[in-house]
């Protein structure tokens, strides 16, 4: 299983060699990022039988930092120094499901409209630290950390030490079951009666879309970087009309029975699936601690 693919070092690499920047200069500070709001109660609440057998946001950053730490014994044991970043607690990290019934809390609806919001202040932090100190680096500090395409190295090496081998099966059936039955949670008959009667709401806002799906994806509202009033108008109304038709709950308590008769015909599998994972993130945690 496979946590990263370090997209934000490739990307580095290549821009550092774009623009010629020796990465000598004295290190940046990070930017202080800007906060979003706070999540809110039903996105919190919003919890399926599928979570306990995928990493949340908060354990990857739990492992992202344990990998920071190796890094820094590997590059030491080449001769280099290397910036080891706070720990990244993952306690505002986002939970699982926010987005996953489409935008469903109000004040993010009406701030941002259909655009995600900012990440939460602690998880964002610690990325922009760590695009801070990856930009710094020299280019010999970069190959040995990173290597020469963004995914070798040092990191590498840590990655390789922390994971735990799971079966390619198990995660292969696990997520072609997660997008499978999220699919079939659409045609449920009581999830088909909500989401009629959510486009009966919206209907009676002046505002015409047969589903929440069809309300932030078909304008194109995210081909735009700022959000418009009339996507701020369609937002309000479509979390409101969830709200009153309870489209969501009615919908995550559909795709919650499909998921559990899932687990108990592929218990075998996924239990492996769900023991690589926690013994991974023992693993990062053993390493946090200095164990």
């Amino acid at each position: 299983m496979t946590v990263s693919v370090r997209p934000r070092a490739v990307a580095l690499l290549l821009l550092l060699a774009a623009t010629g920047c020796a990465g000598a200069q004295a290190r940046p500070a990070a930017p202080r990022p800007t906060a979003g709001p706070a999540v809110g109660a039903e996105a919190r609440n919003l919890i399926l039988p599928f979570d306990s057998y995928a990493q949340s946001d908060a354990d990857l950053l739990t492992i992202s930092s344990a990998e920071d730490v190796l890094m820094g014994d590997c590059m030491r044991a080449r001769g280099m120094t290397w910036k080891t970043l706070p720990r990244a607690s993952g306690e505002d990290a986002d939970p699982p499901n926010r987005r996953r019934y489409g935008v469903i809390e109000p004040e993010v609806a009406h701030r941002y409209g259909y655009h995600p919001p900012p990440d939460p202040p602690a998880s964002a932090q610690h990325e922009a630290d760590e695009k801070a100190r990856d930009a710094a680096l020299a280019p010999r500090e970069r190959r040995a950390a990173y290597g020469t395409d963004g995914v070798g190295g040092c990191w590498k090496e840590s990655h390789d030490r922390l994971e735990q081998r799971i079966p390619e099966s198990a995660e292969s059936l696990f997520n072609d079951l997660n997008l499978r039955l999220f699919d079939r949670s659409q045609r449920d008959a009581g999830v088909i009666r909500a989401v009629r009667a959510w486009s009966a709401c919206m209907a009676r806002a002046g505002l015409h879309y047969a589903t929440p799906a069809q309300a932030s994806d078909a304008p194109g509202w995210n081909k735009f970087p700022r959000v418009t009033a009339r996507e701020i108008k369609v937002a309000d109304a479509d979390v409101r009309c969830k709200q009153e038709t309870r489209l969501v709950s009615t919908w995550a308590a559909a795709e919650a029975r499909m998921q559990r008769a899932a687990l108990d015909r592929h218990a075998a599998a996924l239990e492996a699936l769900k023991t690589g994972s926690a013994r991974w993130l023992a693993s990062a945690r053993a390493v946090l601690s200095g164990k």
